[in-house]
């Protein structure tokens, strides 16, 4: 959601990590913000030089808890461990290493705990950065590394939070194999680059029933009723580098994400 057109909104994508400055819809968004949440996943090996690139690029870099033990096996294995503090390390820190912990203090991170158990840690590290933006958290582009693999309730839970802040943050999460954001309710338009993006992609309708009509797939749907219990557009191809998607209720976009090619 980097941009609204009257009723029309527009996605960025992969274009929000991979920007393209040749065309105004696929470059980095002017006064927009961009930040680095590390989960307790570990960054694949084909998406380090991507995160080498977001690292670099974030005004605002947090590890939510065992994020930090991520990032510093990271740092130990490619020789960066000096060079990648984070700002902060957030959550109940019941995951933190103690070692970890003593390192990042002593390079000046800041280590908070919170005892809350009503919200989860990755709830509390959007909730840290929100307090530490000087504008609004919908003109900050938040990149989330892990979140999607591991524990399947783990991975609901990531979902329900991208739902639950879709309106007011704009949350694109890389795992594995896949990028996956948001899209609004209303009319919306994705646009897609075929060095990163697809084929295989998938429209899921995680905040309940909606009527789908969509166009720059495989499968296009017209009015189809879509549901968790019913019809969901899994494995579908993505056709063109435009896709359009109109639904009466926010849905998961999903798709197959790789590094470019040399």
């Amino acid at each position: 959601m980097s941009s609204d057109e009257g009723s029309e909104t527009v996605h960025r994508g992969s274009y929000l990590l991979y920007p393209d400055d040749g065309s105004e819809d696929t470059a980095w968004p002017r006064s927009t913000d961009l930040a680095l949440l590390v989960l307790n996943e570990p960054i694949p090996q084909h998406n380090r030089t991507l995160f080498s690139s977001i690292w670099t690029r974030a005004t605002h870099r947090i590890c939510i808890d065992g994020g930090a033990n991520q990032l510093y096996s990271l740092g130990t294995s490619d020789n960066t461990l000096h060079t990648r503090i984070p700002d902060a390390v957030i959550g109940d820190l019941d995951s933190l290493l103690p070692h970890v912990q003593k390192y990042y203090e002593n390079h000046n991170a800041v280590v908070q705990k919170y005892h809350d158990q009503d919200s989860t840690d990755f709830m509390k590290g959007l909730a840290y950065l929100d307090s530490k933006l000087e504008r609004q958290s919908n003109n900050c582009v938040t990149v989330v590394f892990g979140g999607l693999g591991g524990r399947l309730d783990h991975t609901l839970h990531t979902l329900k939070v991208l739902f639950n802040s879709h309106t007011h943050r704009n949350v694109v999460v890389v795992s594995d194999d896949n990028l996956t954001f948001v899209v609004p309710k209303g009319r919306s338009r994705i646009l897609a680059n075929s060095q990163v993006d697809g084929p295989a992609c998938g429209i899921l309708p995680l905040a309940g029933q909606t009527v789908l009509t969509t166009s720059g797939l495989r499968w296009n749907m017209h009015e189809h009723v879509s549901s968790f219990e019913g019809l969901m557009s899994t494995s579908n191809i993505i056709d063109r580098p435009c896709i359009t998607i109109d639904t009466t209720a926010p849905v998961a976009w999903t798709a197959q994400f790789r590094p470019p090619p040399n």
